[in-house]
C-alpha cells in the first residue's frame, strides 16, 4: 500500500492511497467469505449451500463496498495516527480500477494545526492598558433613584397630568397604562397628555385617570427592608462596591475580546467549513427564537457567519494556548462546576439534560477561565 497526501484548503488533505490486488483481495475475501455464510437458499441450510450455488446468491457490488469500507478504516486509522490528523468530518470517497489495482481517492478534513504568533507579548501589551474603574456620586444616586422608584406608591391625582405621573388611557381602541415620559406610542405623545386632567378627551386620546408616585424617603428604616444594610451609608458604600466590581469586569471582558482579536490577526489558522457551519448552526437557532417570525435564514446566515468564523477561531486559539502552557482543570473543578449549573436547573430540566454536555462545556468554561487568567500574568 502506498500514498501521497496534498493539502488543500480548509484543512482538507486529498489522499490517493494505492492498494495493489493481492493487498485489496484480503478485505475482499474476509466480506465474501462472510457474505457466503449468510446466504439462504431454498433446500440448504443457511450456510450451507455449494460454493458456486452461493457463489451466484452473492451480491458482488456489496461486496466490494463492504470490503473498500473496511480497507478505508483500516489505512485511515493508520495514516492519521502516522501524521497525528484529527479527523474532524465524514471523509469523502471515490475509488479508482486501475488495471488490477485500486486508487482510494480520499478528502479527509482535520483538526486544523494553529500556528500563534507572540500571544504572550500582545497580552502583556493590551493589559497595560487597563483603567481602574471608579464610581461617581451621580451614579450612585442614579442606582438609589431605581429603589426608590421601584417603591413608590401610586395614589390618584386629579392635577393636571405632569411628567413623572401614571395614567391611564383609551386610544385606537385600546386601553393603555403608562409613566408619562417612558411611553412609546408616537413621537411627542407624552407632551400631548401633560397638562390635562382625568376625564378629559382630545386628540382622541381619553385621559382615565392620572396618579401621583409617591417615593419613600430614604432613611435608615428604609434601608433595612432592602437586604443586610444598617443605615444609609451602609446601602450607598454597598451600591459603590456593586457598580465598581461591574466597571471592573467589563474593562477585563473587553481588553478580554481585544487580546483575542489581536492574536488572530496574527496567527494562522486555516478553519474547516465544517466547524464554520456547526457554530453557524446554533447561532441561527439562537437567532430564530429571539427574532421569531421575521426569521429570514439566507439573510441571518449572511450577517452570522464572519461572527461564526470569529467564534470558531477564538476557541481554537484559546485551546491551543491550553496546550502549550499545559492549563487543564482538575477533574474536582469541573465536577463543582457541573454540580453548579445543575443545581440551577429546574428538577424535570435536570433529568432530561445531557449530563456529558455539560461536564465537557464546564471544562471549557474552567480552561478558558485559566487561559485568560495566564495571559493577564503576562
Amino acid at each position: 500500500m502506498k500514498y501521497t497526501h496534498k493539502n488543500l484548503p480548509g484543512s482538507v488533505k486529498h489522499l490517493e492511497i494505492n492498494f495493489g490486488g493481492d493487498e485489496f483481495a484480503k478485505y475482499w475475501q474476509t466480506v465474501y467469505d462472510k457474505a457466503v455464510k449468510e446466504v439462504d437458499i431454498k433446500g440448504f441450510r443457511k450456510g450451507s449451500a455449494p460454493k458456486e450455488v452461493a457463489d451466484k446468491a452473492v451480491n458482488k457490488d456489496e461486496v466490494f463496498s463492504n470490503a473498500s469500507v473496511n480497507a478505508v478504516r483500516e489505512i485511515l486509522k493508520q495514516i492519521t495516527e502516522e501524521n497525528g490528523w484529527e479527523i474532524v468530518d465524514q471523509p469523502k470517497i471515490d475509488v479508482e480500477e486501475k488495471g488490477k489495482d485500486f486508487i482510494f481517492k480520499i478528502d479527509l478534513t482535520i483538526f486544523p494545526e494553529v500556528f500563534l504568533k507572540d500571544y504572550k507579548k500582545i497580552a502583556k501589551n493590551i493589559f497595560s492598558e487597563k483603567k481602574e474603574s471608579s464610581v461617581s456620586e451621580k451614579e450612585v444616586q442614579e442606582a438609589i433613584d431605581w429603589i426608590l422608584n421601584s417603591r413608590a406608591k401610586i395614589v390618584r391625582s386629579f392635577k393636571p397630568a405632569e411628567i413623572g405621573n401614571v395614567v391611564n388611557i383609551d386610544y385606537k381602541g385600546k386601553n393603555d397604562q403608562f409613566i408619562l415620559g417612558q411611553s412609546r406610542i408616537e413621537k411627542n405623545f407624552d407632551k400631548k397628555i401633560v397638562g390635562h386632567k382625568d376625564g378629559e378627551e382630545f386628540d382622541g386620546i381619553k385621559l382615565n385617570s392620572v396618579f401621583e408616585r409617591q417615593l419613600p424617603e430614604l432613611n435608615d428604616e428604609l434601608v433595612k427592608t432592602l437586604g443586610h444594610f444598617k443605615t444609609v451609608d451602609d446601602l450607598k458604600k454597598s451600591i459603590n462596591e456593586g457598580i465598581s466590581k461591574e466597571k471592573a469586569l467589563k474593562e477585563v471582558e473587553k481588553l478580554r475580546i481585544k487580546i483575542l482579536e489581536e492574536i488572530i490577526k496574527n496567527s494562522k489558522i486555516d478553519i474547516p467549513q465544517i466547524m464554520i457551519d456547526r457554530t453557524l448552526a446554533g447561532m441561527l437557532e439562537e437567532y430564530k427564537m429571539y427574532v421569531k417570525q421575521d426569521f429570514k435564514e439566507d439573510d441571518a446566515k449572511k450577517k452570522l457567519e464572519p461572527e461564526a468564523k470569529k467564534k470558531v477561531a477564538s476557541n481554537l486559539i484559546l485551546y491551543k494556548i491550553a496546550k502549550i502552557e499545559k492549563l487543564e482543570p482538575e477533574p474536582e473543578e469541573v465536577e463543582i462546576e457541573s454540580s453548579k449549573i445543575l443545581s440551577s436547573l429546574r428538577p424535570e430540566e435536570a433529568v432530561r439534560i445531557d449530563k456529558e454536555r455539560i461536564h465537557n462545556y464546564s471544562y471549557d468554561i474552567l480552561k478558558n477561565k485559566k487561559v485568560f487568567e495566564f495571559l493577564e500574568s503576562c
